[in-house]
């Protein structure tokens, strides 16, 4: 080692004893001693991105599929604040993702002078990180990097901000023995969740609740993949018999087509889980925060009435939407193999007078899978994205070492309600905050992590040109991605809602005459064109035999609309619910007889049987 060490080889060696094997930047010269840096050490892949949204997203995506660490590392200022969008989603979904960005050597003046280089630019990542730090001194970078990677990734796992001083990677200090470890020493540091194994007497108390109830439903959130409990949750719901569903960041979690299974996850459902939600008397509610997407656990889609049992390892979570009667802070794996346990102990394995609960629950999902296909065959003019979604799972259970990431508005709810069996490790779906769009970051993050697997990305048109500009790094880097693309020339998620609820007022949703093609072709990627369901798989196997990234513009039609966007509209777009007018509704229903009266009558279906829950002999058949 030299007898001195310069601030940027402080930081570049820290970071990599720390665990980091990934870096995605978008260069600027004051960044340079910096990225000259990593490359000397080699320990740390560094990827170029073509904006710092982007980059963001590509070391979150990479987190979530290797389980290994990853910073994104920008200038300061406004390219500094480009990362908020992939920092916030990181915070939302707990993903360890560590944020590096230059600023001004001199302290912020917190807004009150005029020197617009001197703002607090760390405060705007405060409500979006779980630690931040500005860097003062190089002797104290190894610390900091240190307590910054253990902070994000214990019982709170989420991001870390941590600002740099421009001047502070040039300057140099005497190197000392026990600065840093030698040379060689960047150990592998795998993510693991902090194995908490919950309060004793929470867990006994949560074991009588659900001894006593007379409907049980388990709720399965992304807390189950990331604490690899799929296993011990199988178990549990197998052993005891009790339905489950899935929340759309939990995807994944429980087989779709496992009889107790109540399918898609949360509103994709349909009526099966707005019946389970409004009837059940007891939730046992795992690694879930009870987002805007499953109605935040609150009337009116969810019974007021029910129990909750709220296990998570972030104590914010714990009755943070819904009040809990059991709150258990713990690791999900741990906890529910204590769960299993307890139970266990008299021989209880479910009771009786559950059947007809799950009788019930099953013959609904039979219910909604017969209507989801009969709807997926009407007769439409282009590709219905019903049948474009079968095409697609067909492709990701076909292929075991694929991995899809789903991102878009309506496409992400076609891909839940036609959603097929995938494992925890197969799906990508960044949905906690800001992830419009971010689907070719993430796709980029997750082949760099799986190099061997197939990536395969399901978007919307709209969420395509967010980012189009790292098709250049798709391309730049030869990786083998297909992105397929449903392409209903709209922002049909907003279209759709203004064709339901408001008489076809369009306003600012039509995005029709933009030639993906040859835009792709302009970046020097492979694109071809379907209009017709049954072009697909020949063109998915042209995409994946050339063996680059390829692009699949697939025509789909305009007038289709997901049903479950009913239920997301009345609780997520809350103007919606606020100015909802019944006569207005009703003229917009009538107005769609013209896409077709079986169109019409499937969405009022759905009203009927989901909403008002009005299902007739869904009691009285056999499952």
């Amino acid at each position: 080692m030299t007898e001195s060490i310069t601030g940027a080889e402080l930081l570049a060696r820290s970071i990599a004893t720390e665990g980091v094997r990934l870096v995605t930047t978008v260069p600027t010269p004051r960044l340079q001693p910096l990225l000259d840096a990593f490359r000397k050490i080699g320990a740390v892949q560094l990827v170029e991105a073509r904006n710092e949204t982007a980059a963001a997203g590509i070391a979150d995506g990479y987190i979530r599929c290797s389980r290994r660490r990853a910073a994104v590392l920008t200038d300061g200022y406004g390219r500094a604040l480009s990362q908020m969008s992939g920092v916030t989603n990181a915070w939302a979904d707990k993903i360890p993702l560590i944020s590096l960005a230059l600023c001004d050597n001199r302290e912020p003046d917190h807004n009150k002078g005029v020197d617009r280089y001197r703002f607090d630019q760390g405060a705007a990542f405060r409500a979006v990180t779980r630690h931040r730090i500005r860097l003062v001194h190089p002797e104290g970078i190894p610390a900091a990097i240190k307590k910054a990677a253990r902070d994000t990734a214990g019982g709170r796992m989420g991001p870390a901000h941590i600002e740099i001083p421009a001047g502070l990677l040039n300057r140099t200090i005497p190197y000392r023995e026990g600065l840093l470890p030698p040379s060689d020493a960047f150990p592998d540091r795998p993510l693991e969740p902090a194995r908490l194994a919950g309060n004793s007497a929470s867990i006994e108390k949560a074991v009588s609740l659900l001894r006593e109830a007379r409907r049980p439903l388990i709720f399965c959130g992304a807390g189950v993949k990331a604490s690899s409990a799929v296993k011990e949750v199988l178990g549990l719901i197998e052993k005891q018999q009790i339905p489950a569903a899935m929340t759309m960041a939990g995807m994944g979690a429980i087989p779709v087509s496992h009889p107790l299974s109540l399918g898609g996850p949360s509103y994709a459902a349909g009526e099966v889980f707005h019946v389970a939600i409004k009837k059940a008397d007891l939730v046992l509610a795992l690694g879930t925060s009870f987002g805007g997407l499953e109605g935040f656990g609150l009337p009116p889609l969810w019974s007021k009435k029910i129990c909750f049992i709220h296990v998570d390892l972030d104590p914010l979570q714990l009755g943070l939407n819904v009040l809990p009667e059991v709150s258990i802070r713990g690791d999900i794996k741990t906890v529910v193999s204590r769960l299993r346990q307890s139970l266990k102990k008299d021989g209880f394995a479910g009771k009786p007078e559950w059947e007809p609960w799950r009788r019930l629950l099953s013959n609904l999902k039979d219910g909604r899978k017969k209507r989801l296909e009969k709807n997926a065959h009407l007769k439409t003019e282009n590709i219905h994205q019903g049948l474009l979604c079968h095409q697609v799972s067909q492709i990701i259970t076909g292929e075991d070492e694929a991995v899809m990431v789903i991102d878009g508005g309506n496409t992400p709810l076609y891909a839940a309600m036609y959603a097929p069996d995938i494992r925890p490790d197969q799906v990508i779906f960044p949905f906690g905050m800001a992830a419009l769009g971010s689907g070719l970051a993430y796709a980029i993050g997750a082949q760099l992590a799986s190099p061997k697997k197939r990536v395969i990305v399901f978007t919307g048109d709209g969420s395509f040109l967010y980012n189009i500009q790292e098709l250049e790094t798709i391309r730049r880097l030869e990786l083998p991605i297909t992105i397929l693309i449903n392409n209903d020339g709209a922002w049909n998620m907003i279209r759709a809602m203004q064709d339901m609820f408001y008489a076809r007022n369009f306003v600012g949703t039509d995005i029709t005459g933009v030639d993906h093609l040859q835009i792709t072709a302009g970046f020097g990627i492979r694109a071809e064109r379907v209009n017709r369901i049954e072009a697909v798989p020949a063109a998915y196997r042209r995409a994946r035999d050339h063996r680059g990234p390829a692009v699949i513009d697939c025509i789909t039609d305009k007038v289709n609309t997901p049903d479950s966007l009913i239920s997301f509209a009345l609780v997520e777009f809350q103007g919606v619910l606020k100015y909802f007018s019944p006569l207005l509704f009703l003229k917009s229903m009538w107005l769609m007889r013209d896409g077709g009266i079986k169109r019409m009558l499937y969405l009022v279906s759905y009203i009927t049987r989901a909403l008002l829950q009005i299902n007739p002999g869904a009691r009285r058949k056999k499952a």
